[in-house]
């Protein structure tokens, strides 16, 4: 039987993957594998390990447990700082603490890690008012209903600062569109009123102003009901 003649190439090739077996080296790459085998491992634990740690902090948040919270989301981010939700969460627990300025830190940190969440900037912007910067509120709200057009709460909170800016108009197209979108936002008819009366739709703003009584009843919010009721009796003198 004739023999195929090896091409020098052939032989090249030949001898170096001999010569490394005989060096020992015939394990290589079961060591590579078990390498990333490892590696696998390692971020398996550390998602679960991000998983626990944020889970807590969540438990602790809803159990108004701030410092927990905090701490949990704290480790969260150690563990994994791309995590974008730990910074929103220990934002707002941090927030709720009175620590407003690392608080918008927190939530500017998440935006720029995940920039397509509109809660986030929702969130920040509802900071940004508090603390009087309605402009920069503005601009997250915008951000937001950009991401995700119906958020009615969003909407509410944008025509609420423009109310306090007079900007009429405006304030009334957002409390308008929040209440297309959720025909229970009681304090969106409530807001829409006192923006009628403004800009003297009188009987707008009376019609709004029951509307608003009436849900406030409804929802057990006996302090805004007055509110509103307060509201109907000056018009009515």
């Amino acid at each position: 039987m004739s023999t195929i003649p090896l091409l020098a190439s052939q032989l090249v090739v030949t001898t170096i993957f001999n010569s490394i077996e005989s060096l020992g080296f015939s394990n290589i790459a079961g060591k590579v594998f078990s390498g990333e085998q490892a590696e696998a491992r390692q971020e398996a634990n550390l998602k679960v390990n991000t998983k626990k740690f944020y889970a807590r902090g969540l438990k602790s948040l809803e159990q108004q447990d701030l410092y927990g919270a905090i701490k949990n989301f704290t480790a969260t981010i150690n563990l994994n700082p791309q995590f974008a939700p730990a910074y929103n969460d220990r934002g707002l627990a941090r927030y709720k603490l009175g620590y407003k300025q690392s608080a918008i830190e927190d939530l500017t940190t998440a935006i720029e890690l995940n920039p397509y969440r509109a809660k986030y900037y929702s969130n920040r912007g509802f900071m940004l008012t508090r603390l009087k910067d309605y402009t920069a509120a503005i601009a997250d709200y915008n951000s937001a209903l950009l991401l995700k057009p119906n958020l009615a709460q969003a909407y509410f909170n944008r025509g609420s600062i423009r109310l306090q800016m007079e900007n009429s108009l405006a304030a009334l197209a957002d409390f308008e569109a929040a209440i297309r979108l959720d025909r229970d936002l009681a304090k969106a008819y409530f807001n829409r009123g006192v923006t009628r009366y403004k800009l003297r739709e009188v009987q707008g703003a009376f019609e709004d102003f029951q509307k608003a009584a009436g849900l406030f009843k409804q929802q057990g919010r006996m302090d805004y009901y007055q509110d509103a009721l307060a509201k109907l009796r000056q018009l009515c003198y």
